[in-house]
């Protein structure tokens, strides 16, 4: 099938149409042995089919011979018909497709648009670029998640990223969110949604970068409103990628939604970095600030709320209402007089007393009563608390 001797110059790896050869096939053969982008791939395969043949790269002969007999010997052992064939170009009438174009170095990984052409720049050369001149990462267009994270993570192979995970349940949403904004959100590099191609499969940092026929697509942010009693719902997003740097460090971060069937979605929060002992304290320190602040957020206090379960309520909820009541006054409640007495007492009371007993050292939460065969024994409050919360003698 055209093997080309090793020797100077450029060979150029030639695709031929065929239309018994499954697609998918060819896919993985340009870009696992041919080593082209995914979407370089599918235009080859499209010209190939339209014009009967394609351009599949040019590159160094050494290079090319090797590819050629990397993809040659996938075909054989398959047993495709497709046909692939290598043919001597003359050094310096084509501009190998393997080398950067900066500075001459053999790469096989970076896309890089250049006076409005699409151009392959080496790992170095990309980081350089990533590094000193923000406005081009804020300016490129990507079309598949792995694109945009291998320009991000240029320089950096992927076995040397990690990824940890934090899950929150589905009705800490809203303050999940809330979070994320504040940690994330206010100046990251790049901001893309994902398309989400099967609903219950969870979007991953791993298969985000995965560079097939089936490669996560960049789409538009997806939110849902989230009622949490106010005015204005908390938008809440289904799922999406930032691309962030801390002073030298880049690192990603992916958020997704875990969904089972009849439950309500949990939150999924992923950040990868490089590998080492600086990543590591970073994640660490950014989950310990994401989980202080959901902690610390309060959506739903001080709110009427109800959790909506079925026959097999496992201890989560499916989801959660915040009802709006009315305001009942005084004066409309119907009860016996010395009923009022006492929740003035022991709820009014206490509620308006709570920044004492808290000098105190005393809980101040209230507590849900549980019907139970043995009640609990009233414990005696103190004396001195009781003169500090109590305008009445104890009895």
């Amino acid at each position: 099938m055209g093997d080309v001797q090793s020797e100077p110059g450029l060979t150029r790896i030639m695709l031929y149409n065929d239309k018994d050869t499954p697609e998918g096939f060819v896919i993985d053969l340009l870009c696992l042995d041919l080593k082209r982008p995914f979407a370089d791939a599918c235009k080859a395969i499209d010209s190939a089919a339209k014009h009967g043949q394609a351009i599949c790269g040019t590159y160094p002969r050494d290079l090319g011979t090797k590819l050629l007999k990397s993809a040659q010997k996938r075909i054989r052992a398959s047993g495709h018909r497709v046909l692939l064939t290598g043919e001597a170009v003359a050094d310096g009438t084509e501009t190998p497709d393997s080398k950067c174009k900066l500075c001459g170095a053999y790469s096989s990984e970076n896309l890089l648009m250049l006076r409005g052409m699409m151009t392959l720049v080496c790992d170095d050369c990309a980081k350089a670029i990533t590094n000193c001149l923000p406005e081009v990462t804020r300016t490129k267009q990507f079309d598949l998640a792995c694109e945009a994270l291998k320009w991000h993570f240029a320089g950096i192979p992927r076995d040397q990223l990690v990824a940890t995970t934090r899950q929150f349940p589905g009705h800490m949403r809203a303050d999940v969110q809330v979070a994320v904004d504040k940690l994330f959100s206010a100046s990251p590099l790049r901001f893309f949604g994902i398309y989400e191609q099967h609903r219950y499969e969870t979007l991953t940092f791993a298969g985000l970068t995965r560079d097939r026929r089936d490669a996560s697509a960049i789409a538009p942010a997806q939110y849902h409103d989230v009622d949490v009693g106010e005015d204005t719902p908390v938008k809440c997003l289904n799922n999406g990628l930032w691309l962030c740097k801390d002073e030298d460090l880049r690192y990603a971060v992916v958020l997704s939604s875990h969904r089972e069937y009849g439950f309500e979605p949990g939150t999924r929060i992923e950040i990868a970095v490089p590998v080492g002992a600086a990543g590591a304290q970073f994640v660490q320190r950014c989950f310990a600030e994401l989980e202080s602040a959901v902690n610390a957020a309060r959506s739903y206090r001080g709110k009427v709320l109800s959790l909506d379960r079925d026959n097999e309520y496992r201890g989560r909820s499916r989801g959660i209402t915040v009802h709006k009541l009315p305001p009942v006054q005084r004066e409309d409640v119907i009860l016996p007089e010395a009923t009022l007495k006492l929740l003035d007492r022991n709820v009014l009371n206490f509620v308006g007393s709570r920044a004492q007993l808290r000098r105190l050292g005393q809980s101040t939460r209230a507590r849900a009563s549980c019907s139970t065969d043995r009640p609990e024994p009233e414990r005696p409050i103190p004396s001195a608390i009781w003169r500090a919360t109590c305008p009445v003698t104890p009895p």
